[in-house]
């Protein structure tokens, strides 16, 4: 009688011999974040973190991969774990339901810098980011929510296990090897949520890049680890997520049946802030565009959303940009004053307007309780605003797919008009236009080195 093999065993034999996704929703899914992310990379490549974290970078030795915003090149962990941090510095970058996390701002960087030392084609890291991405999903799908509400930041802790299946298939690890990757990842797998609202935060999505490369390399050398590191006594679920989480029993004859990119596909941002108050700010810029009315009209704002997003929302009266990225507050004070958000609004001076800052103590913010939240991270409740004018009117609106989902999408005008706001004080027009050229093909390039090409003028474009 065969013994069943465990979700470690299983995650990897697929990753590692699944044939290469020919599914044309999924690589067109694919493509479509990558434009997103090389924007969201390319904005937060001057972000003040980013920056601190490129200066140690930089002193060590040169390599073959492409660090945004710098002339020197350096080995792909390090070069990933610059660009990581860069992909998530602003807040700009996707969503990824089944795994709670910024799914792009790991895989992308991980794949691209490892890529360019690996001469992979475009082709080949698509087919990689779609296998890392659908092992985020299951893995997080067995350990949330249980796992995001205690605490931990699941981009880093769920992502670099993804990141190192991604990064294993680019290499054409084996089973074997695929195993070891992903069980020298969890080893790996850290960060909490007490960092939201600090250059930390960012940072952990460059660092699981950065491991997510180590862990597929280590493997690749011979490197072993436990063999059921996601599921055994003491494991990743044990220790991360405890036995009430959902584990996998109900996932792990089902890999990839449908893929997760084609089922859930990514929730990309229209605002670059965290997506707990996306919805939120829909609702509160549709409502403000549908009555007329302005910010010193409104006597009160009450919102509702679910119990983890109220977790993340920390920030009543935040004093810095990386804090205003998670406050209610600021978020629906700007959509209340200019029925937007972008990124100038997440500057210091931006955060100290007076005429902002005057609108928080009108903004409350209730959630629904725990328990009324599926513990499947994929099923969402709605969000709903409540908003009072000093006349007595009031105006209520409520839904449950922010827009970038698949559910309320982003048209391809908003996709491209995010990407010109991201670049056009960093790259020169010509090299923009060039470079989303390309990216609109990316499964025609050859050599991602020349891609890369575009990015080299970077550093000199101030």
């Amino acid at each position: 009688m065969n013994t069943p093999i465990g979700i470690t065993k299983a995650l990897a034999i697929w990753a590692a011999e699944t044939p290469v996704i020919t599914s044309e929703l999924a690589i067109h899914r694919a493509s479509e974040v990558i434009y997103d992310i090389m924007g969201c990379t390319i904005a937060g490549c001057e972000d003040a973190g980013v920056r601190t974290l490129k200066e140690v970078a930089l002193q060590q030795e040169s390599g073959r991969a492409t660090v945004f915003g710098a002339q020197k090149k350096l080995s792909a962990p390090w070069a990933a774990l610059v660009n990581g941090m860069s992909a998530h510095a602003l807040d700009y970058d996707d969503n990824f339901l089944p795994g709670l996390t910024h799914a792009s701002a790991v895989l992308f960087p991980a794949l691209l810098a490892l890529g360019e030392e690996e001469h992979a084609s475009g082709k080949d890291l698509i087919d990689a980011l779609i296998i890392g991405l659908e092992v985020q999903s299951v893995v997080g799908r067995g350990v949330n929510r249980n796992h995001n509400n205690a605490g931990w930041h699941s981009t880093s802790t769920v992502g670099v296990i993804g990141a190192a299946a991604a990064c294993g298939r680019l290499l054409k690890l084996s089973s074997a090897q695929m195993v070891n990757a992903m069980s020298l990842a969890v080893s790996m797998a850290s960060g909490p949520k007490i960092q939201f609202g600090t250059m930390a935060k960012p940072f952990h999505a460059g660092m699981a890049a950065k491991n997510g490369i180590l862990a597929a390399r280590f493997a690749q050398a011979g490197m072993e680890g436990s063999d059921c590191a996601l599921e055994g006594a003491m494991g990743f679920r044990d220790l991360y997520a405890g036995n009430n989480a959902q584990g996998w029993e109900p996932l792990i004859a089902h890999i990839g049946q449908p893929l997760a990119i084609e089922e859930f596909g990514f929730s990309l941002k229209l605002y670059p802030c965290c997506g707990s108050s996306h919805k939120v700010v829909d609702n509160v810029i549709a409502l403000k565009e549908q009555y007329a009315f302005n910010a010193q009209d409104v006597e009160k704002v009450e919102t509702l959303v679910e119990y983890v997003n109220q977790q993340n929302l920390m920030y009543s009266a935040p004093i810095s940009e990386m804090e205003a990225r998670f406050s209610m507050n600021y978020c629906v004070a700007v959509a209340l004053m200019a029925g937007q958000l972008q990124l100038s609004d997440f500057t210091q001076s931006a955060i100290e307007r007076p005429e902002i800052r005057a609108l928080f103590p009108l903004v409350s913010m209730e959630a629904y309780p725990q328990h009324a939240c599926d513990k499947d991270p994929t099923k969402r409740l709605p969000h709903s605003v409540k908003i009072t004018l000093k006349n007595g009117d009031v105006y209520e609106r409520a839904s449950q797919w922010a827009k970038g989902t698949i559910h309320n999408p982003m048209s391809e005008r908003e996709l491209a008009e995010k990407f010109k706001h991201c670049c056009q004080h960093v790259l020169p027009e010509e090299t923009m236009v060039a470079l989303q050229q390309m990216l609109a093909n990316v499964m025609n390039i050859e050599d991602i080195r020349d891609m890369s090409l575009h990015l080299d003028v970077m550093h000199t474009h101030r």
